[in-house]
């Protein structure tokens, strides 16, 4: 019995051992294996592509951020990072092979625009060791978003607003250049010439070119800008009391506008002397549904304004209450403008009484603009308005 149970042992020990040696080949066979992919020297980038078949062959040492490329190069399996510009790149293991690693280069990427310093270099950090390549990352296209006043004065000066202003190399009124004043990624200032015609004003940059989705001086549209008659009998307005300033005025944009100008402005929902209106009457606007229009016009604010609102009526029954001091960007300040400054408010923003929006924008007769100031006194308020007028988006 004691033999058996010896040999039983022995037995035992040779079938752990057996097993043993075993984990052992199969790990000898792993790393094996590994060393056998990692063989082949250190990677080396050769060239960028686009991943678009079509221009396999295009190579490139320039992109944009949000690009899908290609790298290439030999020993480039195993990548463990990729930077451009030494900022990290999120990647697919599936899209990386011993020759390529496809891979977007991130749309926050710092380029030389924003940073002088960049590497301008793309850089892989793999298993069996690191390499970089040369390559710029351009800054993104301009956007120009809107300008800050659509209708201009001749020499006169405004903002453009969008963004990625980098490097800009001009910036023109249809094939007029117009004088650079100041420059940042969000705002270009320009001036324009003593002769101004109406045309979409276009910003060129390194990396592309950006045009206005809205010409200058363009009085498409128009309802009420107190130099064109809008009543039958040829007046500016038909009723309400709001003073009406000449032209000649220091203020004025392009002709008269209506301005209120005064101090401690009484509590009053109501004050004849605040209201421009039109009666019935054919303003030959576009047909379209409210989606599709956009009601605006010009304000200078001169005057930090905290409270009151213009209520602007369409047909006696679609209203909308402007008071653009209502926002958190001007609870301390207040809100001001450099002097005239585009309005615009989709046409959905006026309902009628039972929340409804206007159907047809060529059924519009009437305008009625009326200052309200039901909450408090206003210590000073001076404010001009002019060339209110619809158009399409």
């Amino acid at each position: 019995m004691k033999k058996k149970i010896q040999l039983f042992i022995k037995t035992k020990k040779f079938e752990i051992l057996c097993l043993l040696l075993s984990a052992m080949m199969s790990v000898l066979t792993m790393s094996c294996k590994e060393n056998s992919i990692d063989a082949g020297g250190p990677p080396i980038i050769k060239q960028v592509r686009l991943v678009d078949p079509a221009k396999k062959d295009s190579t490139f040492a320039k992109a944009l951020p949000g690009t899908l490329i290609v790298i290439q190069g030999e020993n480039l399996h195993r990548v463990l990072k990729a930077y451009f510009n030494d900022f990290p790149a999120p990647f697919n293991a599936v899209m990386n092979t011993s020759d390529n690693l496809i891979i977007t280069i991130p749309g926050e990427v710092p380029t030389a625009a924003t940073d002088p310093a960049v590497s301008n270099k793309i850089r892989l950090v793999t298993t069996h060791g690191e390499t970089s390549f040369s390559f710029t990352i351009l800054p993104p296209p301009p956007v120009l978003s809107s300008l800050y006043c659509e209708i201009v004065k001749p020499n006169s000066e405004t903002y453009l607003i969008g963004n990625y202003f980098y490097n800009v190399k001009s910036v023109k009124l249809g094939t007029t250049p117009l004088q650079v004043v100041s420059v940042t990624p969000t705002l270009i200032r320009v001036k324009f010439p003593a002769v101004i015609t109406s045309d979409f004003v276009t910003v060129e940059c390194e990396s592309g070119s950006a045009k206005s989705t809205v010409k200058v001086n363009d009085f498409t549209g128009n309802m009420i800008n107190f130099d064109i008659p809008a009543t039958s009998w040829g007046s500016a307005v038909c009723w309400g009391d709001s003073p009406i300033i000449a032209e000649t005025d220091a203020d004025a944009l392009t002709g008269k506008f209506a301005r209120i100008n005064d101090k401690n402005l009484p509590k009053t929902g109501y004050n004849a002397s605040w209201v421009f209106a039109t009666c019935y009457f054919d303003f030959k606007l576009a047909a379209g549904n409210a989606t599709d229009k956009l009601f605006k016009f010009e304000h200078n604010v001169k005057e930090a304004w905290t409270t009151g609102y213009y209520e602007i009526t369409l047909n006696n029954d679609y209203v909308y209450k402007f008071k653009p001091w209502d926002n958190v960007l001007f609870a301390k300040t207040g809100y001001k403008t450099e002097g005239w400054s585009t309005a615009t408010i989709s046409l959905t923003e006026f309902k009628n009484a039972t929340g409804l929006t206007i159907a047809d924008a060529s059924k519009i007769t009437d305008l009625k603009v009326s200052f309200s100031n039901p909450d408090a006194v206003i210590p000073a308020f001076n404010t001009g308005v002019d060339n209110f007028r619809i158009v399409s988006r």
